[in-house]
Formats: C-alpha cells, sequence, structure tokens
C-alpha cells in the first residue's frame, strides 16, 4: 500500500495483502452471489490485491481438520457414527453443504449456532493466513461490535478470553500470526456514515445469521446488541467507554498458550 513520502505524518506501510471472504451461502440462501460481487469489487477498486473465497462447508475438507483438537471436538458434538459418516464420507450422497446444515440444525439454542458459526469462521480465517504466508489477521470489529462483544462473551461465562476477544492486538495465540483490530476505535455509525459519502454502501452485502430481523430475546448477543444500542442512543459515550474498559483488559502473565480451546483455538 503506497504511502506519499512528503506526508509530514508517516504511516506504517503494510507491503501486501489478501482479502479474504468467508462464504456462507450454503447456510444462508440471501448470500448466493456474494462472492462473485465481492470478487468483482475488490478487482474493480483494489486490483493490486489478491482475493480469496472460502466456503464455509470446506471445514469438513481435510486442509481444517487435520487438526487432531479439532476433529476430537467436532467427533464430540456430532457423535461417533455421524463423525466418521461427516469426515470420511460414508454416505457418498452427503456433500459438505448438507453436513454443514446437518450440524448446524442439530444445534436447538441460537446463541450456541452463534458461537460455532463464528469459531468455525476464525479458524478458517487463521488456517488461510498461515496458508498465504500472513503475519496478521486484520478484522474489521467496530467499537461498537466490540462493546457487545465483550458484554455477550461476559455473559457467556467467557470473561477469562476477554483480552483475546476484544483485544487491538492478540499476539501470542500463534507462533507466526497476530491478529489485530485496526477499526477498534470506530463506531458502526461513523462507518456506516463513511461508506454512504463515499458512496461505497452500494458494495456492501449485508450480514446473516439466524437472529437477522429476529426479536432482541432470539440470543444472548442480539439481545446485549439491543440493549447496547439502545443505551448509546441516549447516552453516546457508551460504547467508547465499555471499549475503552476492555483494552486495558490484558491475559494473565501465567497464561498457557500451548493449552487451546480446540474449536475457537483460544
Amino acid at each position: 500500500m503506497a504511502v506519499d513520502p512528503n506526508q509530514k505524518k508517516k504511516i506504517a506501510i503494510i507491503p501486501s495483502a489478501v482479502v479474504c471472504h468467508i462464504d456462507e451461502s450454503a447456510l444462508f440462501d440471501k448470500q448466493v452471489g456474494c462472492a462473485e460481487k465481492l470478487q468483482e469489487t475488490c478487482k474493480a477498486r483494489y486490483p493490486d490485491l489478491p482475493f480469496i473465497s472460502q466456503p464455509l462447508q470446506d471445514i469438513f475438507g481435510p486442509e481444517f481438520l487435520v487438526d487432531a483438537n479439532f476433529s476430537g471436538t467436532m467427533k464430540k458434538l456430532t457423535g461417533d457414527n455421524e463423525y466418521v459418516e461427516l469426515t470420511q464420507g460414508t454416505t457418498t450422497t452427503t456433500t459438505n453443504e448438507e453436513k454443514l446444515r446437518n450440524l448446524f440444525q442439530t444445534i436447538n439454542k441460537n446463541t450456541a449456532k452463534e458461537d460455532l458459526f463464528w469459531y468455525l469462521k476464525f479458524a478458517m480465517l487463521t488456517k488461510i493466513a498461515q496458508r498465504e504466508g500472513c503475519e496478521y489477521v486484520f478484522l474489521a470489529d467496530s467499537s461498537t461490535r466490540q462493546a457487545i462483544k465483550m458484554i455477550s462473551y461476559i455473559s457467556h461465562g467467557r470473561g477469562y478470553s476477554i483480552p483475546l476477544d476484544v483485544g487491538l492486538e492478540v499476539d501470542g495465540l500463534y507462533a507466526d500470526l497476530t491478529v489485530l483490530r485496526p477499526m477498534k476505535d470506530m463506531l458502526a455509525k461513523e462507518m456506516g456514515l463513511y461508506n454512504r459519502i463515499h458512496r461505497i454502501e452500494q458494495d456492501v452485502t449485508v450480514p446473516q445469521n439466524w437472529t437477522t430481523y429476529m426479536p432482541p430475546k432470539t440470543s444472548i448477543e442480539k439481545l446485549t446488541e439491543d440493549f447496547i444500542v439502545g443505551l448509546d442512543h441516549d447516552f453516546p459515550s457508551t460504547v467508547s467507554t465499555i471499549s475503552r474498559t476492555a483494552s486495558k483488559l490484558t491475559p494473565q502473565s501465567n497464561l498457557d498458550y500451548s493449552k487451546k480451546c480446540a474449536i475457537c483455538l483460544m
């Protein structure tokens, strides 16, 4: 990414970057065609950046199931017989798309679905980044999203991992990879206004999941989002206060990075 050499305030240069998109159309019909649309947009606006679209159902492929811990967890989630069927293809008529749908259909709670959905996507992102030789993974989490995640994760009982889940720079989870959230100080409303002013909104694809257009009590994260956004409407400092609090949290000094959760890899 080029930087003006005459600019007084120097900006860190990123030699190269890869745009990675996780195709979710196997689970959500409204996402069909998004990969092609994003590829055309990326090619038109950022021709120097390579674009990768990885279908979410590829999580059942050998590239991702090679991790023994991840495979063991999938076995516990699906059951012995179902796991063998999912990974080894004992039923030849079952496609990876059907395996993915069947996996989420067995989960009754939307909160659990959202958690597993994000962990699978995060596992794919990190695996793809390592495959492409990337040193950093940039996530587009806004300050609003970070505040929602912090409160909802605490409600999930994941308070111990907050520094890793919402931190600006997460280093140590992987020997050769660092997770960064460069848009952490930007409000979701600010991003929306920027997209509108610069006429980027026509290229934006609206995310879709099980709680889209559903009541607040559909899931913990949906309820938290309704609470935070509603509170921030009357008290504009709500999101920034929560985000600043989250940024002060650091992992425990005696944290053993060699022991990881099989699904979220934390």
